[in-house]
């Protein structure tokens, strides 16, 4: 208690030195970001001027997004755009917005968040006017968001554990009798019980509703081979240790692991699960209409292969294949080769169930 009490004080004396124009609205926003306390300036503090602030989750990504997509709005149009790293959770959100000190515009965030953060009244319709649906996949738009950039969770394997062969994407996820060894599993579910029902023999388009009751069964029935991670990071770290044979990893993660051991450690395609990266409006953002204008300029092919060059994350709008060199496409999980070859998540699925099987899955690892 003793803690938070002193950070809403260190708040309460960064928006006072705002107020009387010591420091600009940049670096409170940033200082504030680091200790998880955004949501304590006030919501008039620097509203007034020509500045939209968006916030992601932080590390390489802040650059990287300042850098294919704030600089050149900024370079457009003259408005600043401030790209801070936090914590940008439904849970912050609501904590913003029911505050009344909305200090954010956009953040960053997964598609089922949509419907969840819509129906509270959190976050604002989009305005299609502004922003060009045609320049998104139809399953990656949302009446509260669509699609700025793409993902995918991927079964990743060792090569040399493997004897070579390739694995027919999650489809042998299960098989260890030809591929023995532990299995990756991401612990926050997305990809994760997709690849135990592939791997069971489920067909792609019989996927959804997941059947999370058999999914469970098997995870029991094989969870001394399963090994969790969290961050992709983590899971990179697996491969590296040679801990895991196979498993759930993201495609920018992979990417990292072929390239630096020359395709040791890689990654199949087929039976990815695709998400959408979105970013949604907190209602009375502090640079109104003005969001809208940046989020269409990110729609630009040419700003989105920026961003898969720096940190990997596929383009949302499909004519950014056109323009992508050898090497760009062997990494876009939005390439249409490599596009056709997984499928898109459920976001009505994971918007409706995640909440209760997330706490379910952990419990069941737990167990």
């Amino acid at each position: 208690m003793t803690a938070s009490r002193f950070h809403a004080d260190l708040a309460l004396l960064a928006a006072e030195r705002l107020e009387r124009g010591e420091i600009d609205r940049r670096d409170v926003l940033k200082a504030l970001g680091a200790l998880g306390l955004a949501a304590a300036l006030p919501a008039t503090a620097g509203a007034a001027g020509k500045e939209i602030v968006v916030v992601n989750f932080g590390g390489d990504a802040v650059k990287a997004w300042d850098t294919a997509w704030g600089g050149p709005f900024t370079k457009d149009t003259g408005i600043k755009v401030t790209v801070i790293g936090g914590e940008p959770t439904p849970g912050a959100i609501k904590a913003m917005v029911e505050s009344g000190k909305i200090s954010w515009d956009v953040t960053d965030g997964d598609a089922y968040y949509l419907p969840i953060l819509g129906k509270q009244g959190l976050i604002q319709k989009y305005d299609y006017a502004r922003v060009d649906k045609a320049k998104v996949r139809p399953e990656f738009v949302f009446e509260y968001g669509c699609a700025s950039y793409l993902y995918s969770t991927v079964n990743g394997y060792n090569a040399e554990k493997t004897g070579g062969r390739v694995p027919k994407g999650y489809a042998d996820y299960l098989n260890f009798k030809d591929f023995p060894g532990k299995r990756a599993m991401y612990k926050w579910l997305v990809g994760a019980l997709e690849a135990v029902l592939l791997g069971a023999g489920v067909e792609p388009d019989k996927l959804f509703p997941l059947d999370v009751k058999r999914a469970f069964a098997l995870i029991k029935d094989h969870k001394d081979q399963f090994v969790l991670w969290g961050g992709g990071a983590a899971s990179q770290q697996l491969f590296r240790d040679g801990e895991v044979v196979m498993g759930n990893l993201w495609s920018t993660r992979a990417s990292v692991l072929d390239r630096e051991s020359n395709g040791k450690l890689t990654w199949t395609w087929d039976q990815g699960v695709v998400a959408p990266g979105v970013l949604p409006v907190l209602v009375k953002n502090p640079a109104g209409p003005a969001v809208f204008d940046l989020l269409a300029s990110m729609q630009a092919p040419e700003r989105q292969i920026e961003l898969l060059k720096i940190l990997g994350n596929g383009p949302a709008n499909p004519a950014a294949g056109a323009l992508l060199t050898p090497e760009l496409k062997k990494i876009d999980c939005g390439y249409e080769p490599n596009y056709q070859r997984q499928m898109p998540i459920n976001t009505a699925w994971y918007a409706e169930n995640y909440d209760r099987v997330q706490n379910d899955f952990l419990d069941l690892m737990a167990g």
